[in-house]
Parts: structure tokens; sequence; C-alpha cells
């Protein structure tokens, strides 16, 4: 709970000051790369929660990473972070400054499970009926998942539509073992 409200707090400062200088888009893009390293590397993320590393070096090792490549505003930002002793709770900040810039751009990330990938046209369509009907913009996440055996699933949020035919057949095997029919002789 501590952690997301730490990441909530700090997410908002960074977001107002990128949109006061300007610099929205080059800081989100800077929030991706930071989570992205987060993810695929094991190394990274260790290195950010660890207590035995000092502050100051992890800050060395950052700046060696992501030299040239990240905004000054979240150079001064993650190096906030390690004077504070914070430096732990950056991805979670990363993420919590990602969902704010989607609700200021008024996107939706739309998670889709299919057995097959998309066609181009059929992803298209989706995005387009959803973008009509609740005029926002959508961030297509897909998903491909062979347990489906066919069918989708669309989730949102908290919200989730399943009409894959593994879940029918769940149902349906559900609907068998509760047999009302008994046999009268």
């Amino acid at each position: 709970m501590l952690d997301a409200i730490i990441a909530e707090r700090y997410a908002r400062a960074v977001f107002e000051l990128a949109d006061e200088k300007g610099r929205l888009e080059q800081v989100k893009n800077d929030m991706d790369l930071l989570i992205d390293l987060a993810t695929t590397s094991k190394d990274f993320k260790q290195l950010l929660v660890s207590p035995v590393i000092r502050p100051d070096k992890k800050m060395g090792v950052l700046d060696a990473l992501l030299g040239g490549k990240v905004d000054e505003i979240t150079k001064r930002f993650y190096h906030l972070l390690a004077g504070k002793r914070r430096e732990k709770h950056l991805v979670g900040i990363a993420r919590a400054f990602i969902a704010k810039y989607k609700e200021h751009k008024s996107i939706v990330t739309i998670e889709i499970r299919t057995v097959e990938p998309l066609t181009e046209g059929l992803r298209n369509k989706i995005i387009g009926i959803i973008e009509k009907r609740r005029g926002v913009t959508v961030d297509l996440i897909e998903i491909t998942d062979p347990k489906l055996i066919g069918g989708f699933i669309v989730s949102t949020g908290d919200l989730r539509y399943d009409s894959s035919l593994l879940a029918s057949i769940k149902k349906l095997k559900k609907e068998f073992e509760q047999n009302l029919y008994v046999r009268e002789f």
C-alpha cells in the first residue's frame, strides 16, 4: 500500500513537471525504457532493490546505462530518488507515470487473447469499433494462447469478456456435473 502511495506521488510530480516543460513525450519514452529494462534484465531490477549497493553506485550504473538516452528531467528524477533512498520504487513510479500519461491522453489499454494472431484488417476493425464507441485511443495488446481452442478473451481494466471455446466447454462440463435430470421409473 505504501509503495503505491509513493509511486503515485512521485509519478504525479514528474508528470506535472514534464507537462509544464513541454517534454511529456520524451519523459514517457524514458519511463517505457526503464520499465523495459526492469522486465528484461533481472540484474537491473536487483540493482534497484539491493540494500547492499549504495545509492551513489546505483546512480553511477544508471548514468552509464542511460547516458545520453534519457531526458534531463528523467535523469534528475532518478538522482532525486537516490538522494532520498527510494530508488527501489523507480519501476513502480514509472508504471504509475505511464498510467497518468494514458489517462491524460485518453488512451485505453485493451488486451485480446486469441488462438492465432489477428489479421491486420481484423485488428484495425476492432480498434476502430472501440475508438468510435468509447471516444478514446486504443492501445491493443495481442496475446496468442493456443489453450483457448477457439474464440477470444477481451480485457480492459476490471472488465473481461470471455468468448473462448475453452470457457464454453468448462461451462458445459459444470452444467453436466449438476445434472438436474433424474430418471423416474
